[in-house]
C-alpha cells in the first residue's frame, strides 16, 4: 500500500490546484461572455441553429460500439478455446502460459476489430439517417 501513497497524494494535489485555476479561468470567461451578450443583444438570431446537432447519434454510436466489443469478447473467447482444445491433458503450465500471453493478444485484437466494425456500422447508419434521398453509387439508374 505504501507504493501507491506518493503518486496518489501528488495526483490529488495536482487535481485540486488544477480545478482551482480552472474555476477562476472559467469565471473570467463567463464574465467576458456576459459582456459580449449585452453588446449584441439587438442581433436577430432567427436563422441560427442554437442547438448542438453534432451529438444527435451518440446513443447509436455507443450502442454499436458496445455490440462490437461484446462480439469481440465472444470471438476472442471462441478463438482462444478452439486454439487450446484438447491440450489440457498435456502439460498444464504450457497451456496456462499460452492463455496468459496469446489469449490476451487474441482478446484485445478481437475487441478492437469488432469495436471498429461497430463504429463503421454506426457511421453508415448515421449517414443513411442524415441523407435518406442519396442513391447508392452502385445502383443502376435508368
Amino acid at each position: 500500500m505504501d507504493w501507491i501513497t506518493a503518486p496518489l497524494v501528488c495526483a490529488i494535489i495536482f487535481g485540486c490546484i488544477y480545478k482551482v485555476v480552472e474555476l477562476f479561468a472559467r469565471k473570467r470567461e463567463r464574465l467576458m461572455l456576459i459582456n459580449k451578450i449585452t453588446e449584441i443583444s439587438n442581433t436577430d438570431f432567427k436563422g441560427i441553429n442554437l442547438y448542438n446537432s453534432g451529438n444527435k447519434f451518440t446513443a447509436l454510436r455507443i450502442g454499436w460500439l458496445m455490440l462490437g466489443v461484446g462480439c469481440g469478447f465472444l470471438f476472442g473467447f471462441l478463438i482462444n478455446m478452439m486454439a487450446t482444445y484438447g491440450q489440457y491433458a498435456s502439460n498444464f503450465d504450457d497451456v496456462w502460459r499460452y492463455h496468459s500471453v496469446v489469449g490476451g493478444i487474441v482478446y484485445v485484437a478481437c475487441i478492437c476489430i469488432c469495436g471498429g466494425i461497430g463504429l463503421l456500422l454506426s457511421y453508415k447508419a448515421e449517414r443513411k439517417a442524415e441523407h435518406p434521398e442519396e442513391k447508392k453509387a452502385d445502383e443502376f439508374q435508368v
